[in-house]
């Protein structure tokens, strides 16, 4: 019988397998070796007959057409499938993780939070680049917040509006900017319109566009996706107060820095909606004060 330490290490152990998922689509080799693994754990610790082997069988990865014709094209609708699919699947192991771990905190057993040595997994960016109008340091404040319950630590964050985060008293500005854009920084782009109408923005974009490789631009509203200008207009990027991309965000995070996060998703959701809430009344608030 699997005692519930050894059922959270095997759940760990597929949310950190679920990294090597690259492709997104059902035939790919890795995801169907990953799926296989899914399914043979479940069994181990749920059984055969268990409701959790049983909403994994109901997960199908692609899209389920009734018809198929010689020029049918369901590319799109199986993308859209498979995403829903892999990340209900992701969720319920978290949620089972969750409830398995309250127990163990009942029980007195609190589960540690096993070390990953796997090179595999290993960081591939070296930190997180903000780069953001001075004006709008309230807001990037809040995303500082996030990236940290995200499981990164304040020497993993630049962002020259905080201190601790930024350039030391005395430092080279733009020198400090060219050594903190070395290595492989994940550079957000927080937009606005005071970021457009700020030439240091401007120049700090144009160098990270040059000097590094991973790029998200993070719009603060009202600034729209079609408002976008400059050198990133084809990067997908998100809303500062949209809930469900900053768990992308999340994922992205959790990804290039090798981070194997022990927060329960119901943890994550609350700190997220938090400071989606501060963020909205901050921006509503800026927008009343210019009318």
């Amino acid at each position: 019988m699997v005692d519930d330490n050894e059922k959270i290490r095997l759940l760990r152990k597929l949310l950190s397998k679920a990294g090597s998922v690259k492709v997104e689509d059902c035939d790919d080799p890795e995801f169907k070796s990953w799926k296989n693994l899914v399914e043979r754990t479940f069994v181990k610790i749920f059984g055969e007959n268990s409701t959790e082997f049983s909403h994994f069988k109901d997960l199908y990865f692609f899209y389920p057409a009734m018809i198929f014709t010689e020029d049918s094209d369901y590319s799109a609708d199986h993308l859209h499938a498979f995403r829903r699919d892999f990340k209900l699947l992701k969720d319920a192991i978290n949620q089972y993780i969750e409830d398995l771990e309250e127990e163990a905190d009942f029980n007195g057993q609190r589960v540690p939070v096993p070390v990953d040595n796997n090179p595999a997994n290993a960081a591939i960016a070296s930190k997180v680049f903000i780069s953001h109008a001075s004006s709008d340091a309230d807001i990037v404040e809040e995303l500082v917040e996030l990236l940290e319950s995200m499981g990164l630590d304040s020497n993993q964050i630049f962002c020259s509006s905080f201190e601790g985060y930024g350039i030391e008293l005395g430092d080279d500005f733009l020198e400090a900017i060219r050594k903190e854009l070395q290595g492989e920084p994940l550079v957000l782009f927080v937009l606005s319109k005071n970021f457009y109408e700020s030439p240091v923005c401007l120049c700090e974009m144009g160098a990270a566009w040059v000097l590094s490789k991973n790029h998200i631009p993070i719009l603060i509203p009202p600034m729209d996706y079609s408002d976008i200008k400059g050198v990133i207009p084809l990067s997908q990027g998100l809303k500062i107060n949209e809930s469900l991309k900053l768990n992308l965000l999340k994922e992205k995070i959790e990804s290039l820095f090798g981070i194997q996060s022990s927060m329960s998703s119901s943890t994550w959701e609350r700190k997220r909606d938090r400071a989606v809430a501060r963020i909205g009344k901050n921006i509503s608030e800026k927008l009343h004060e210019k009318l």
